[in-house]
């Protein structure tokens, strides 16, 4: 997390007549929200309460199929390592990784983890949904809906799609529906938890990827004899 934040820090433009926390509002995620609300970000979220209100139907069912040990899709091992990487910090440290060396993508997908996790707590606080089988909460309310790995996931999934074309969507696309399965599971989220989640990871990430950001500036890290330093490249 410290190095996410440090990174996103580190592609300040310094010529930037505001403050760094204006720079992030006004150039980061200002305009994500602003053009959150499109055409295709009503599609998602139209289609995402249609799917979950559908899900939730079956929410019991699942979780009844589920309590059989024999049903689990996953191993022991394999659920928990999963439940690591749907825990956010794949996605960050991805996302660092495109801070220093590929700055508007990393931008957009900073932008789409951000406003992807303010949701999921603010949506999590208003809700308070218990979790199957009353199991213990991570955060200090009742946070089951929507589900906080799904949903960071597919943030991350759909950003590097929107950046780097099906030949990265897919595979990230695949690891984040057994991270999301995982949840389900394991009992860990109800199925409608899960795929709140995956809707609201999506719509943050189309909607982080439409804003259009001129930044002309470039970021290069530095490793000096005596240290590590940076290099930006301003235009004007």
């Amino acid at each position: 997390m410290r190095l996410f934040i440090v990174s996103f820090i580190l592609c300040f433009p310094l010529n930037a007549k505001e403050g760094a926390l204006s720079w992030v509002w006004n150039e980061q995620l200002k305009p994500t929200i602003d053009n959150s609300w499109t055409s295709d970000g009503k599609l998602i979220l139209g289609a995402t309460a249609g799917l979950t209100i559908l899900a939730n139907a079956y929410d019991k069912n699942v979780y009844e199929h589920n309590e059989r040990k024999e049903n689990l899709l996953f191993s022991d091992q394999t659920a928990k390592d999963l439940g690591v990487a749907g825990s956010g910090m794949l996605g960050i440290g991805i996302a660092a990784g495109q801070l220093i060396w590929d700055q508007k993508e990393g931008l957009a997908h900073a932008r789409a983890i951000f406003l992807t996790s303010i949701s999921h707590v603010t949506l999590a606080f208003l809700f308070q949904r218990g979790r199957p089988g009353d199991r213990d909460d991570f955060l200090p309310f009742k946070s089951s809906f929507p589900s906080g790995h799904a949903s960071s996931a597919f943030a991350t999934a759909t950003s590097l799609h929107l950046s780097y074309g099906l030949d990265v969507g897919i595979p990230a696309y695949l690891v984040a529906s057994s991270i999301a399965l995982a949840r389900v599971s394991e009992n860990t989220h109800w199925l409608s938890d899960a795929v709140a989640g995956t809707g609201l990871g999506i719509f943050w990430a189309v909607a982080s990827h439409n804003v259009k950001n001129d930044n002309n500036y470039s970021f290069t890290p530095l490793i000096l004899p005596d240290g590590v330093g940076a290099m930006v490249n301003i235009n004007y």
